[in-house]
């Protein structure tokens, strides 16, 4: 075979001149394995000796190659660049399906395959063969992806060719799979008081905590803040700063990795963001107790700045200092649902993860705030559109909670009836009977600014003049529609909407309510005008 090397001609910013170059003069290489710097999975080395040998020598090895690159800046960056658990993804995911397909498609051609074989119609035929694969389609897009980052990286070095990838070629697929639900009431009470109880037994005993107590400890804590996994399992032991305001209170501090799906790309560093979650002292007292109890093996082990540090009891791992990987915390979930014996609607063992906690936690949020989409979203620590889309349900009670509360008051009722109508304050909604004192006004002296509950309250008052700001908040809220998707709209919004509809709208005459309709429609009230000024009601 003819001694070949092949170059890179794009540039790499901070690289060496030798990392774009592949020597394919001798394969297998000695080195078959990328090693990834130390972090929350349980992976450290990604094994390539397993794909050598199959006729695409050349192919494995670059991808080999470009995860090496990727472990190294990941290594030097501090997981800022990109993290290890998604080079971990990339290979297990996307590589696992791509380089078995590269050995078929080498078996076809009945020849060894080359770099230069990678081009449009092969990513086509990839694209195929995930398709006649007997995963769900969302799992298909999801191998692409990963695949498709790996190769992305290839072609950035030069070692294939660009203009590849055809554009989107799993569309909507994120509709084919369902995720996780929040838990239920009863659930989610099930799990609480077993935490409770739990956590009442670690708090009586003294010593280190084990991992499966450490296991306890952050599911309490995601319980109460919604945070995510790996930002939790790598909380820092000065992960709890004051409140800037509240003396009582804390503010629990946790980094979350962001990139984009489907390409590689360094990440700036103002969307590495910080995430603030209001503590309250009980999660406080909780990661005290783990910095305190856990001290001396944190300062034994290779962490010593992480929180969930603990002395391994394995067998294998005896005495040795480690920190809480995915594996460890799936083992320590299924070791606390077996032994509180927690149960599902159904009966069945509830499955548990971080992700329900987080999405039982935001969906109790939107309950507690009045059902209020933009604070919820802001305390969940993302925007209106993600927390409508992927984490907020309606309520059971959903159609019932929202109906009207307030009154209509149409003109003959005010010339004709006996009893004077009781005063009422403009507002932008409509008007009120007291927006101080009212049933969901604060009380503390400021006027009440939830307009958005308005519909549920019993001080809620609509006569005939009101019905241009009522129509003005209906077509603003109509705009929102085609922003949010129509699910998520009408999970949030589609109640306000029917009310005006259905139970405000016959109250009043007919040609009023057409000509109120098109005149916010054409000129809305100046209250309504920016859609953005919903958001700011939060």
């Amino acid at each position: 075979m003819p001694r070949k090397k092949l170059h890179s001609t794009a540039s790499r910013p901070g690289k060496a001149a030798s990392d774009a170059t592949l020597d394919l003069t001798s394969l297998p290489p000695t080195k078959m394995a990328v090693y990834l710097p130390e972090h929350a999975g349980s992976l450290r080395n990604l094994n390539f000796a397993k794909h050598y040998g199959n006729s695409c020598d050349a192919v494995v090895y670059a991808t080999q190659r470009a995860l090496e690159y990727m472990a190294r800046d990941c290594a030097e960056s501090g997981g800022k660049t990109l993290s290890a658990s998604t080079i971990t993804s990339y290979y297990q995911n996307g590589l696992a399906a791509f380089l078995p397909f590269c050995a078929t498609m080498a078996s076809a051609l009945g020849r060894k395959l080359r770099l230069d074989d990678i081009d449009r119609q092969f990513i086509d035929h990839f694209i195929a063969h995930l398709r006649q694969s007997q995963a769900i389609f969302a799992t298909q897009k999801s191998r692409y992806q990963a695949a498709k980052s790996v190769l992305v990286a290839m072609e950035q070095s030069g070692w294939i060719a660009k203009d590849i990838f055809p554009r989107n070629p799993f569309p909507n697929s994120n509709r084919s799979m369902k995720g996780q639900s929040p838990l239920s009431e009863p659930e989610r009470r099930s799990a609480m008081q077993a935490l409770k109880a739990d956590m009442r037994t670690i708090i009586k005993k003294s010593g280190p905590l084990t991992s499966d107590e450490l296991v306890v400890c952050l599911l309490a804590i995601a319980a109460r803040t919604g945070i995510n996994p790996t930002p939790a399992q790598e909380l820092l032991i000065d992960c709890l700063q004051p409140h800037p305001i509240k003396a009582d209170r804390y503010v629990l501090v946790s980094f979350k990795r962001r990139g984009n799906a489907t390409h590689i790309q360094s990440l700036r560093r103002a969307a590495d963001v910080t995430s603030m979650v209001s503590a309250l002292p009980d999660v406080a007292r909780i990661i005290d107790l783990v910095r305190d109890r856990n001290a001396a093996q944190r300062q034994a082990s290779n962490y010593p700045g992480l929180l969930f540090v603990y002395e391994s009891r394995s067998v294998k791992s005896a005495g040795e200092m480690s920190r809480l990987t995915r594996s460890t915390l799936t083992y320590g979930i299924k070791a606390f649902l077996d032994r509180h014996q927690i149960t599902d609607a159904d009966g069945k063992p509830l499955k548990l993860n971080f992700m329900r906690l987080r999405k039982t936690f935001e969906n109790r949020l939107f309950t507690l705030s009045g059902q209020d989409p933009f604070l919820t979203a802001r305390l969940g620590g993302h925007t209106p559109k993600v927390s409508n889309n992927h984490y907020l349900e309606a309520p059971e009670s959903a159609e019932k909670d929202w109906r009207l509360m307030g009154e209509a008051r149409t003109e003959e009722l005010l010339n004709h009836s006996k009893v004077e109508a009781l005063p009422a304050e403009n507002t932008p909604v409509a008007r009120c009977r007291d927006t101080l004192n009212g049933e969901r006004a604060p009380k503390n002296g400021e006027h009440c600014q939830k307009f958005l509950t308005c519909f549920r309250c019993r001080s809620f008052v609509v006569t005939g003049d009101d019905l241009y700001r009522v129509f003005s908040l209906y077509w603003v809220l109509i705009q929102m529609r085609q922003k949010m998707g129509a699910s998520a709209w009408k999970r949030v919004y589609g109640h306000i909407i029917r009310i005006i509809d259905q139970e405000i709208t016959p109250q009043f005459d007919a040609e009023l309510v057409s000509i109120q309709r098109q005149r916010s429609k054409v000129d809305p009230h100046p209250f309504w005008r920016d859609p953005e000024r919903l958001e700011g009601l939060a």
